[in-house]
């Protein structure tokens, strides 16, 4: 599995040590508290799960973090993002510095779920103990039946590689800036899953696009809505739920119009946000920097932008456009009254 052997793969491999450290570390240990930590220079917080995870929010999404406490220092592993760092403790255990003056504090207790467990699969051992070499080909030797396995124990950053792995194991390109082809059916179920099962904002975020990439859209409205829900708490896919609220199979199944619609459509993502169609088929984004030539071919709507392609779009009556190239994943624009 060559095309497994990226800048996101050897981060993987990479970090576990860090995975087998942390676990070592954690035993000898008293946990962290549990319950939620604030600091008052920021909205950010800190939502300490279980005795080796946490949960933090910032700009984006919210981020997993697999930690162990070594005297003062909390060392963590972001499970999302594939990186690591260390942040310092309070003497009482109950302040957490993460550095540029932003100090956690515990403001509200909460139990402590069961520790989060990592399968220890014959890659970890090769990759702490050996060298990089022997670790990426030991890598390279992993099955896909692996990879999921780690994906549905909780690694976040192993489902993120598995879109790749599918395609690989089907003879599927991927594309980096466009619009891969879909993948199979059953790929699909296994993601869905894991975003279901799991707690993961960004494993939820690549599920929904690969299932939107799929056509399977209300699969994508469950999703965001699990993403939106408690424990994850996105806020950004709380709006994205709001928006696809009334994507439904009647919606779905709604005759194109003759001709281009005519107004003012807007979505809460997407390349433009605000598109604003002219009787002449002259369309506008919302600040009136960006304009493009709309045209119906095969029952959509495309137009050609400045990132050499076409935004397209399924037209579902004449109230909402459903977003189908790459730069409007995830996109449903519904007319306004302006």
């Amino acid at each position: 599995m060559t095309a497994l052997l990226s800048r996101s793969a050897k981060s993987l491999l990479l970090a576990s040590s860090l995975f087998l450290g942390l676990s070592s570390a954690a035993q000898a240990q008293t946990a962290l508290e549990c319950g939620v930590y604030k600091s008052p220079d920021t909205s950010y917080q800190i939502r300490v799960l279980s005795s080796n995870l946490i949960q933090k929010t910032g700009l984006g999404s919210p981020e997993l973090l697999y930690y162990a406490i070594e005297g003062d220092k909390l060392s963590y592993f972001n499970i999302d993002l594939d990186g690591g760092d260390t942040y310092k403790l309070s003497a009482d255990g109950k302040s957490i510095d993460v550095g540029f003056d932003f100090v956690y504090s515990l403001q509200e207790a909460a139990p402590c779920a069961a520790p989060t467990q990592f399968p220890e699969t014959k890659v970890w051992p090769l990759c702490w103990k050996s060298d990089l070499m022997t670790c990426l080909e030991a890598y390279g030797a992993t099955s896909l039946q692996e990879l999921e396995s780690m994906c549905n124990s909780g690694m976040a950053f192993a489902c993120k590689r598995l879109p790749d792995a599918y395609r690989e194991a089907a003879g599927i390109e991927s594309s980096l800036f466009g619009k891969s082809a879909p993948l199979p059916d059953a790929a699909i179920a296994s993601l869905r899953n894991a975003c279901l099962n799991g707690i993961s904002a960004s494993v939820c975020n690549t599920v929904a696009a690969e299932a939107w990439n799929a056509g399977r859209y209300l699969d994508v409205r469950e999703i965001v809505q699990h993403t939106c829900n408690a424990p994850i708490g996105d806020s950004d896919a709380c709006a994205l739920a709001a928006s696809l609220s009334n994507l439904t199979p009647e919606l779905l199944a709604q005759p194109a119009p003759a001709s281009l619609p005519q107004g003012t459509f807007k979505a809460p993502v997407g390349a433009v946000r605000e598109l604003i169609f002219g009787a002449d088929g002259i369309v506008k984004d919302g600040d009136g920097f960006i304009t493009m030539q709309a045209r119906q071919e095969d029952g959509l709507i495309r137009m050609q932008h400045n990132k050499g392609g076409d935004f397209e779009f399924k037209p579902l009556g004449d109230q909402y456009l459903l977003g189908l190239d790459y730069w409007n994943q995830l996109a449903l624009f519904s007319r306004t009254g302006d």
